[in-house]
């Protein structure tokens, strides 16, 4: 099964929308969500120099919200995400915070769920939050870095005047972090 490059962002430099191949039959579905190789191969064919020159994920973690949980905005200069959501459906906001990347401070959201199986590359030094939109869902991202402690992570309060961000709820469920 082989993942296919959808676009790269419009707004932010590097960052790609993957759709990953589905199979579907009387039973269900069957979706191979990640291959090192087929990945390196997709990744060859585009101007992301990094990954060209051998960057590898290498760690892989989960979160489980519930409606209306708000994680984010994390992230930091040294780790690339691969984000999907597996179950469920969450609305992804990215915000470019690289000093000299042409798109600084440009943003993007996107809504991933467990139907349209979309994938999203984020450069580093942006930063991401989500939104649960569904009862439950569980988000899922490969980094290529282990995890940066949070007294080394870039930080934004969901609401900070810097997003335009319109999130689908004014009340979400924040962690003391957060808030």
């Amino acid at each position: 099964m082989k993942p296919r490059l959808v676009s790269f962002s419009k707004n932010i430099n590097e960052l790609a929308v993957i759709q990953p191949e589905v199979f579907y039959d009387a039973r269900g579905e069957n979706v191979e969500t990640f291959d090192a190789s087929e990945y390196k191969q997709l990744f060859s064919s585009v101007p992301i120099k990094e990954f060209n020159e051998g960057l590898e994920f290498i760690v892989d973690s989960l979160s489980f919200s519930r409606r209306n949980v708000l994680r984010g905005f994390h992230g930091d200069t040294c780790t690339w995400k691969l984000v999907q959501c597996l179950q469920g459906e969450i609305q992804l906001g990215v915000i470019d915070l690289r000093k000299d990347s042409p798109s600084y401070m440009d943003q993007e959201t996107f809504y991933i769920n467990d139907k349209n199986r979309l994938q999203v590359l984020i450069p580093k030094g942006c930063i991401n939050a989500h939104l649960a939109l569904s009862e439950s869902c569980l988000f899922s991202y490969k980094l290529t870095h282990k995890y940066v402690p949070h007294s080394e992570q870039i930080t934004l309060k969901w609401n900070d005047p810097v997003s335009q961000i319109n999130w689908a709820t004014n009340k979400p469920i924040l962690s003391q972090r957060d808030s």
